[in-house]
């Protein structure tokens, strides 16, 4: 096995082990902030569940009372017509008017805390805000670790030629074999053709190539 072919190797099992490395750190970062946002948003509903619960049996409670006001003010108002007694309606209608004034206060107390309940951070935008944030900065973390995986995977085969392809290079170009591909005829001119061809045949005059 060769140099580059052990290089190789060696290089290709580093990439794969900082690969894995890198797989096992995201699932490990994500698996967490997964935890945290299921705890953070079953807290938040939790915390306004109870709120919610005795808002809605009040409202449940401000519907009766506001029924039964309603049909014992509308009963006065039928005996009104029918035996003319004013005072007992005057009477109904300030009881009502009462009641009415407490169950809207009931109702408005019900809707402070319904608010204050839903202000209260943070709220679910505030999670998800959060977790955006906690991402995009494990993912530079991340990132700088999958540099790593293509600076190792980038050294697997040198793009640089062989020392050894360098110095054969240099010994068919400064050695004279120009010289003996000639043979007897050491014209310049058939030198120079001997020379060019030599550089032709092992591909120096190639673009890109050394």
């Amino acid at each position: 096995m060769g140099r580059y072919e052990r290089a190789a190797k060696i290089s290709l099992k580093e990439a794969t082990a900082l690969a894995s490395g890198v797989i096992d750190t995201i699932r490990h970062d994500l698996r967490r902030e997964e935890v945290r946002l299921e705890e953070e948003m079953s807290d938040r509903v939790e915390a306004v569940q109870q709120i919610l619960n005795e808002v809605a049996s009040i409202q449940d409670a401000i519907i009766a009372g506001s029924s039964e006001v309603k049909r014992e003010l509308e009963k006065a108002k039928k005996r009104l017509v029918k035996g003319g007694d004013r005072e007992l309606m005057a009477t109904q209608i300030i009881g009502a008017a009462t009641r009415l004034g407490e169950l809207r206060a009931l109702h408005n107390d019900a809707a402070r805390r319904i608010q204050g309940a839903l202000a209260r951070p943070p709220s679910a935008v505030d999670i998800i805000e959060r977790l955006t944030k906690d991402l995009l900065k494990l993912s530079g973390s991340w990132e700088s670790s999958a540099r790593e995986i293509d600076e190792s995977i980038s050294d697997v085969v040198d793009a640089n030629a062989p020392l050894e392809m360098i110095e054969l290079s240099r010994e068919l170009n400064d050695n004279g074999y120009d010289l003996i591909l000639a043979g007897e005829n050491r014209d310049p001119e058939n030198i120079e053709k001997c020379r060019t061809r030599i550089k032709e045949m092992s591909g120096e005059d190639h673009p890109g190539l050394s």
